[in-house]
């Protein structure tokens, strides 16, 4: 291998782990609690998805500057996309809740280990897959069951978790 070649390579290798010991420490602390993650990222989108029990997201106009919207249907990612979109992040971003070191609003940590966190969290994860899947249909029945697979796995978790004992 000639030397450019194999310093380049190196370059890359040392970047490469670099990056990921980066990734690795910004992930060791989350910076939101629980509540702060629903607030900000799973109520939201999942807005969007219920959005389409009553309405079809073609029929959402989008805004007058769709780059600076801040209503994912009227953006520039709009329609059944946004919906699309807001499935998929419900779906990965379920992985967040089981980040070490989460804490409830209560400060008292996330219970991350427990069999039915853990269930929950799965649910709401499968349920962002059904609603994606629904979405690219673009078939306003389909979304009502995704919507209803949606909102059992919010039930499910806030009834245990939010009303009950506030994330104990």
């Amino acid at each position: 291998m000639k030397p450019r070649m194999k310093r380049f390579l190196m370059t890359v290798v040392a970047l490469t782990a670099l990056g990921c010991g980066y990734a690795m420490a910004q992930a060791a602390k989350p910076v939101a609690d629980v509540n702060q993650l629903m607030r900000a990222l799973f109520f939201p989108n999942s807005n969007v998805v219920f959005l389409t029990q009553r309405m079809n997201p073609l029929e959402i106009k989008q805004a007058s500057e769709p780059s600076a919207a801040t209503d994912p249907l009227m953006s520039v990612f709009n329609g059944w996309g946004a919906v699309e979109n807001s499935a998929l992040t419900i779906s990965d971003s379920a992985d967040l809740l089981m980040t070490p070191g989460r804490v409830c609003s209560n400060g008292k940590t996330a219970p991350i280990a427990e069999p039915e966190w853990i269930r929950f969290v799965n649910q709401l994860r499968d349920a962002g897959k059904v609603a994606y899947e629904a979405a690219k249909t673009k078939d306003m029945d389909k979304m009502l069951d995704a919507s209803d697979v949606l909102n059992t796995s919010c039930a499910n978790c806030h009834n245990r978790y939010r009303r009950a004992v506030r994330c104990q």
